[in-house]
C-alpha cells in the first residue's frame, strides 16, 4: 500500500488533469454515441426534433439559471457575438443532427459528426487563431477522416439513395456547429459549467418563442413517459452532463479531447449491436482500426506551433 501511495504522490499534475480529462470525455462520448442510438432505433419517441432541441435547451438553461444570474457580468464581457458562437453546440446542432437521422443510418452521423469535428476545430484554430499544425498532428488528422471516411462509405444500412445528401450536408453543418463551440471554449477559457448555461440559455431565448408561436411540437401526440426520458435524457444527460463533461475535458487536455470525440462512431457502433441488432461491417472495424491509430499519434507529442 505505501508502494502504490509513493507511485500515486510522484504523478505529475499534468498527469492526473490528463486522467481526469480522458474520463470526462469517456463519459461525453458514452452519451452522445447512446444519443445517436437512441434517435435512429426510433424507439425513442413520437416527439419532433425541435422538442428534442427545446428540451436539450431549456432544461439546462432553467436548472444553471442561478449560474447565469451570478456571472451576468462575465457574459457581458464575453459579448453577443462570442455567446451566439458558442451556442451553435445547442440547439442548432440538435436540429441539424436529428433532422439529418431522418435521411441518414447512424453509422453515417458517427462518421461525419465526431469524425469530423476535429477537422474543423483544427482549421478553425488555425484560421482564427493562427494555430499552425506539426506534420504528426497532420497525420493523426487525417487517419481519423480517414476512419470517418472508412466508415461513411462502408455503412451497410440500407436507405434510399433520395435525400441522403441532405443528410450528410446537415452532418457536416452539426460537425461545424460542434467545432465552432469547442475552439471558442479553449480560446477565451470559459468555465465549463458556465458554458454549459450559456449554450442552453440562448438557444431557449430563440428556440422557445418559435416552438410555441409556430406550433411545432407534438407533445399532445406523445406519450407521458417518452416524455419524461426524453427530458431526462435530452435536458440532463445529453444537454447538460455531455455538454459539463466535454467541456471540462476540453478544460483539463486541450485539442486532445476533440480528437477523442472520433471514438464515438466506435461506440455507437458497439451500442447498436444490443439495441439495433447491427453487427459491425468489416469497413467498420477497419475504420476503427484507423481512429485508433490516429488517436495514438495525436497523443505523442505537441498539437500546434
Amino acid at each position: 500500500m505505501s508502494k502504490l501511495r509513493r507511485i500515486i504522490s510522484r504523478l505529475q499534475p499534468m498527469g492526473r488533469a490528463t486522467l481526469a480529462g480522458c474520463a470526462w470525455m469517456s463519459l461525453a462520448v458514452l452519451i452522445w454515441a447512446s444519443w445517436l442510438v437512441l434517435t435512429s432505433s426510433g424507439r425513442t419517441t413520437a416527439l419532433s426534433v425541435v422538442d428534442l432541441a427545446a428540451f436539450r435547451a431549456v432544461i439546462p438553461a432553467v436548472l444553471l439559471a442561478p449560474l447565469l444570474w451570478r456571472s451576468r457580468d462575465q457574459i457581458v464581457q464575453l459579448g453577443v457575438k462570442r455567446g451566439l458562437i458558442l451556442s451553435a453546440y445547442g440547439a442548432p446542432f440538435t436540429l441539424l443532427v436529428g433532422h439529418g437521422l431522418g435521411y441518414a443510418p447512424v453509422t453515417h452521423a458517427g462518421a461525419m459528426v465526431p469524425g469530423l469535428m476535429p477537422v474543423f476545430a483544427a482549421v478553425l484554430a488555425y484560421v482564427f487563431l493562427g494555430q499552425r499544425l506539426r506534420k504528426r498532428t497532420a497525420l493523426a488528422l487525417m487517419l481519423v477522416l480517414a476512419g470517418a471516411t472508412t466508415i461513411l462509405i462502408g455503412a451497410g444500412r440500407p436507405l434510399p439513395a433520395q435525400g441522403m445528401g441532405t443528410g450528410h450536408l446537415l452532418f457536416l453543418l452539426g460537425a461545424l456547429c460542434w467545432a465552432c463551440f469547442t475552439v471558442t471554449l479553449r480560446a477565451y477559457e470559459i468555465p465549463a459549467v458556465l458554458a454549459t448555461a450559456i449554450v442552453g440559455a440562448v438557444s431557449a431565448v430563440w428556440l422557445l418563442p418559435l416552438w410555441i408561436a409556430l406550433d411545432l411540437s407534438n407533445i399532445g401526440a406523445a406519450h407521458w413517459v417518452d416524455i419524461a426520458f426524453q427530458a431526462v435524457f435530452q435536458g440532463t444527460i445529453s444537454g447538460l452532463i455531455s455538454m459539463y463533461a466535454f467541456s471540462r475535458a476540453l478544460r483539463l487536455i486541450g485539442g486532445r479531447a476533440s480528437v477523442l470525440s472520433a471514438l464515438t462512431p466506435g461506440v455507437a457502433t458497439l451500442l447498436a449491436i444490443p439495441v439495433l441488432g447491427q453487427v459491425p461491417q468489416p469497413s467498420d472495424l477497419l475504420a476503427l482500426v484507423l481512429v485508433v491509430a490516429g488517436l495514438v499519434i495525436w497523443n505523442l507529442g505537441p498539437k500546434t506551433t
